[in-house]
């Protein structure tokens, strides 16, 4: 077994530009000296997918995360070309190919967010040959109260169901408060989750520090614009509203619906006295696309998603990830992945973590 798989492999910081500003919870989150907002207010942690940004703001490697190896930074989407069993491992390469199938980021919007929507697969096979669209769903890490802005709070779907020809007309006028104001409108806390199926119309409000695990595109097509430095044509992806109006489920979400999508992380498995519990952050709903859970140790663990890449966020308290050739130090703020081929890894301590994973369903 060579050194990359001896180990779990710790994730630097990877800030991805955006057209909005946020990051200061972010930085207190990672325990820098002087948290602010910036234009780099996503994290994109174990990344092998590059972001799509306007010329100005792109650059080389974009959104691609690196790890250490050897006293060498190694970009994760080269080794996974190279060695994809290895990093991804052999049930997710056998169902998707040479993918780790999912992107997981940590993002914080300092302001709110405009109203947009992602592609189903099938969609997406349509509109980008891609094998994969966008779902993504949301587990709130903190909140702050942003002057001059609501509450922290999330903008999920159609209270009622809409005609599309209604929906046209919102975007076109960039009416959007009144298409804000025929959607769900969600409070939130830290601890809670949500998830975003494909097709629905969503907003992040300001002040709401989130992890979000997707599917590992870069597809958002913006229903609004204006007020944004965002350029029409860009909003639709340079498809026209013609086919991207497609994308956009304008049914409605129902209260019982809502709170399916709006749930709280479920006990699954391990208890207090094993020493570790977790907890199915999105439950089924997620189950095509990737599953999360929030894995609580007081003891120690084995690790219970050995053979596939994962993305670790510790949010509180500190530990060792071990195996047979050393250990990696956790703390609160800490990013890691353990690969699909990485070495029998055991989690001690009193730790909170993240844990993402690719679907196997």
């Amino acid at each position: 077994m060579d050194e990359l798989l001896h180990l779990p492999l710790r994730l630097a910081p990877n800030r991805v530009y955006r057209f909005y500003k946020g990051g200061g919870l972010m930085d207190r989150f990672r325990g820098l000296p002087s948290p602010e907002d910036t234009m780099f207010p996503e994290d994109w942690v174990g990344s092998t997918t590059p972001a799509i940004n306007p010329p100005e703001h792109t650059y080389e490697g974009e959104g691609l995360s690196t790890v250490e190896v050897g006293g060498r930074d190694h970009v994760i989407a080269d080794l996974l070309r190279e060695r994809p069993r290895d990093i991804a491992g052999a049930r997710i390469v056998e169902r998707y190919g040479d993918t780790t199938a999912l992107l997981v980021k940590l993002l914080d919007a300092g302001s709110r967010l405009p109203v947009h929507v992602h592609p189903t697969r099938d969609l997406a096979r349509q509109i980008f040959d891609s094998q994969f669209g966008k779902a993504e769903a949301w587990y709130i890490v903190a909140t702050r109260q942003i002057e001059g802005a609501p509450s922290p709070r999330v903008w999920l779907g159609f209270r009622d169901d809409v005609s599309a020809e209604q929906v046209r007309g919102w975007i076109e006028t960039q009416d959007t408060e009144a298409m804000r104001g025929a959607m769900n409108e969600v409070e939130v806390a830290p601890g809670d989750a949500v998830f975003v199926r494909p097709g629905l119309l969503h907003a992040t409000g300001a002040g709401v520090f989130l992890v979000e695990a997707q599917e590992p595109t870069d597809f958002s097509i913006m229903a609004e614009y204006e007020g944004y430095p965002i350029d029409p044509d860009i909003a639709h992806m340079h498809r026209g509203w013609d086919t991207m109006l497609q994308v956009i489920d304008s049914a409605a979400v129902t209260a019982d619906e809502l709170n399916v999508l709006c749930g709280r992380p479920r006990r699954v498995a391990g208890n207090e006295t094993e020493g570790w519990t977790a907890d199915d952050i999105w439950g089924s709903q997620s189950d095509p696309y990737f599953k999360g859970f929030r894995l609580t140790v007081t003891g120690s663990v084995a690790w219970p998603y050995a053979g596939a890449y994962s993305v670790n966020i510790v949010t509180a308290g500190s530990g060792l990830a071990e195996t047979a050739h050393g250990a990696l130090e956790l703390k609160a703020g800490d990013t890691f992945t353990i690969l699909g081929g990485t070495a029998a890894t055991t989690i001690s301590g009193d730790l909170d973590m993240l844990v993402t994973t690719p679907s196997f369903v």
